[in-house]
């Protein structure tokens, strides 16, 4: 009597159950997909502030005629300057606009792999870190940048030197700035999850404040957009108080693992 054939076993239905099941190659394609579409995501973003260029070029150059006067103009140094300032612009905030959704969409990549309560604090520290990093952009639009154009091109600036600048320098320094305070208000989020892999917990770092604060200040110094003390301090208070949340929000996680 011959041996019967044995067939494969059905996939499961349930898409998280089907997804233990995947194979390495169908989880490189259900990658591909999740890049496509982010992708299609900020190309949408993008098509958007592409069409009012114009009216976002004016705000943002609106920290420079601030200090240097409503006529202030730039300089043209490369010859495709100003349209691929146009597209930097646009892709740069088409990413910052769309940040959620990409996370979002890489983090349910990931979500089959973990157990429901990863789950639940994973979409919880996208949201908090999105947050974070509008915020350390916002602080920096408003109260940091302008004040870093007065001082190097108004209180630092020798007699006789125009102090305008090239198109594409001027949007180099404004996004290279809002990008480190919108990293630097990550902190948060860094502390936290050395806490939760048990590197780190509440109690070690409320008997290391002083130390942090150090820390924290020579890191404020070395970002600080100006030579001045106040420069520094619009860095390092809001980081201090972002530690201190860290440590609070860490005992806060470490009480509901205990119980």
């Amino acid at each position: 009597m011959g041996k019967k054939s044995l067939k494969p076993l059905p996939l499961p239905e349930n898409s998280e159950i089907r997804e233990k099941y995947m194979t390495l190659g169908e989880h490189l394609e259900e990658l591909r997909s999740r890049l496509i579409y982010g992708s299609l995501v900020v190309l949408a973003f993008m098509g958007i502030t592409l069409y009012f260029g114009s009216e976002i070029h004016s705000i943002l150059i609106g920290p420079y005629r601030a200090v240097l006067g409503p006529e202030a103009h730039f300089y043209q140094i490369q010859l495709m300057a100003p349209f691929l300032i146009y597209l930097k612009t646009s892709l740069m905030l088409a990413v910052l606009i769309a940040l959620p959704i990409l996370l979002f969409i890489l983090w349910g990549f990931i979500v089959p792999a973990v157990d429901p309560r990863t789950e639940k604090w994973g979409k919880i520290i996208i949201l908090f870190s999105t947050l974070l990093f509008w915020s350390g952009i916002s602080l920096c639009w408003f109260t940091v940048f302008e004040g870093f154009l007065r001082i190097f091109l108004v209180v630092l600036r020798p007699d006789g030197v125009d102090p305008y600048l090239p198109i594409d320098e001027y949007y180099d320094l404004f996004f290279n700035l809002h990008l480190v305070f919108g990293a630097s208000f990550q902190l948060p989020i860094v502390l936290i999850l050395l806490g939760r892999i048990g590197i780190l917990s509440s109690k070690y770092l409320i008997s290391k404040w002083r130390e942090s604060i150090l820390i924290i200040a020579v890191v404020s110094a070395v970002l600080s957009p100006g030579p001045d003390v106040f420069s520094m301090m619009m860095l390092l208070l809001p980081l201090s108080f972002l530690f201190f949340l860290s440590a609070f929000l860490m005992r806060i996680i470490e009480s509901g693992d205990s119980k």
